[in-house]
């Protein structure tokens, strides 16, 4: 006798559920926001590689314009320009004025402006140019007086000392005479169109 045929079972797999595409709209935003920030952080990147290059420039140009500063005084305390005579009439070939050149609202003589000024201005020393470094450097001294000649304190900026340099305290003035001030002004040019303005002021 034949055990009872048992019925056939047939199991249907589940279907898979339908995806809504929730997961690929979060991973694509968490991509955008991701893109968006390395972005502005190479821009960042950027910006302060590009500061920090512009710090060594002016830092640069600082210690060049220091050459042209000594240059100026050496010319005043030992050069063409050491006696009082001289430095009574104008010394174009020296970029020297013996009254005070026009300056625009910063103090800068419009001569270091532009370089019509300058030819303009009839000076015609030479600069001092750094193949190396190429920086090029443009001096002008001028007297801080209205008029050539013998200054007047009327017409001057002059500054008075305290003491004189006698050696002995009884020969010593209270009050040491007025001397005329000098302005030095430096240009400096450099690499990748850098250019900074530089001043002091002297008394000889």
């Amino acid at each position: 006798m034949k055990p009872p045929a048992r019925p056939l079972i047939t199991l249907h797999p589940t279907l898979p559920t339908q995806q809504r595409g929730v997961i690929l709209l979060f991973t694509l935003v968490a991509l955008a926001v991701l893109l968006v920030g390395g972005i502005a952080l190479l821009r960042s990147m950027d910006g302060a590689l590009l500061q920090a290059g512009n710090l060594a420039f002016r830092r640069d140009l600082v210690n060049e314009a220091e050459r042209g500063m000594a240059k100026a005084i050496t010319l005043l305390s030992t050069g063409d320009l050491a006696s009082e005579g001289n430095r009574q009439a104008h010394a174009l070939d020296k970029n020297y004025s013996a009254t005070r050149l026009a300056s625009d609202a910063h103090g800068i003589p419009n001569a270091l402006l532009s370089a019509a000024n300058w030819t303009a201005s009839g000076m015609t020393g030479a600069d001092i140019t750094d193949s190396t470094t190429g920086v090029t450097l443009r001096v002008v001294i001028d007297r801080q007086c209205v008029a050539t000649g013998d200054f007047v304190d009327t017409e001057c900026v002059t500054l008075s000392g305290t003491t004189d340099t006698a050696a002995d305290d009884r020969y010593r003035r209270v009050n040491a005479e007025e001397r005329p001030v000098y302005r030095i002004s430096v240009r400096a040019d450099g690499p990748r169109n850098t250019q900074a303005f530089f001043q002091t002021t002297v008394v000889r």
